[in-house]
């Protein structure tokens, strides 16, 4: 595999914590340009041709999946997950007047979407675009629950769409490692910040909302980077949809709905 990562000028050098799921955050950035060599991938991504795509939302599983760390290191193993398994999924969203309004997963081989309330706005419509392939598509606005801070969208286009392996929230806690992962605007590219789980039950305003529930980290959101893109797990799995967040450096944090209560909203709001 030919990817590039380069590591930003603050980042922290590795420094394990302990084998049993604890981490100190091993980069406090880093930039992967997907290219290359990962071209199959990104030829897979989006429309497949698939009739009848489901249209379920998935459900958290019981368990999240076991980390497996090899001779690489846990960083190179992390990143690889996130390539495999979160990555084929994530799609940046453009506003009507062509900003870059944040990120979104795609959660459902039909084309759902789920970002932040505040990435969607009072918009109606959207463009998304598929950050592998760099195809871009309209979707339409399903519905919002402002007081979670979660959107749902729905790919305009026929076909099967790849979607993000989902993880859960209720085994996390406070400690435990995470990656934000986010776009600086650039096709095919992903950030990724490293950081570790501060709180599970934070609060915050967005929007001139409160949002209550919230997994805080470490790892820097920034508005139209990171909001709506996932919180994941050392496997890749998302566990959160980060919403907001201050800070940088070792002063950064974010802020991210647990997974578990995303899924629900979107049940919810297309009456599943």
């Amino acid at each position: 595999m030919s990817d590039h990562a380069d590591s930003a000028t603050e980042a922290e050098s590795a420094q394990p914590a302990a084998r049993g799921g604890r981490l100190a955050a091993y980069a406090a950035a880093a930039v992967l340009i997907l290219g290359g060599g990962f071209s199959i991938v990104a030829g897979t991504t989006g429309i497949l041709g698939v009739s009848g795509p489901s249209a379920a939302i998935p459900a958290p599983p019981r368990d999240n999946a076991a980390f497996v760390e090899d001779d690489e290191g846990t960083g190179a193993d992390n990143q690889a997950n996130i390539l495999a398994v979160t990555a084929p999924g994530l799609v940046r969203l453009t506003s009507a007047s062509g900003a870059g309004a944040g990120l979104g997963e795609i959660i459902t081989p039909s084309g759902i979407v789920v970002t932040s309330a505040a990435s969607v706005r009072k918009a109606r419509q959207a463009t998304v675009r598929i950050l592998l392939s760099n195809r871009a598509y309209p979707a339409r606005l399903i519905g919002s629950d402002a007081a979670a801070g979660i959107a749902l969208l729905q790919i305009q286009g026929s076909g099967t769409f790849r979607s993000v392996t989902v993880g859960n929230s209720r085994g996390f806690a406070v400690g435990l490692a995470e990656t934000t992962v986010g776009n600086n605007g650039r096709p095919k590219t992903i950030t990724l910040e490293v950081g570790n789980i501060i709180a599970m039950n934070a609060t915050a305003t967005v929007g001139g909302r409160r949002l209550t529930g919230l997994m805080e980290t470490s790892s820097q959101v920034r508005s139209g980077q990171e909001t709506g893109g996932p919180l994941v797990n050392l496997s890749g799995q998302v566990v959160g949809i980060d919403v907001t967040g201050a800070g940088r450096g070792l002063q950064a944090k974010g802020l991210a709905v647990p997974i578990d209560q995303v899924l629900a909203i979107a049940r919810r709001l297309t009456g599943q």
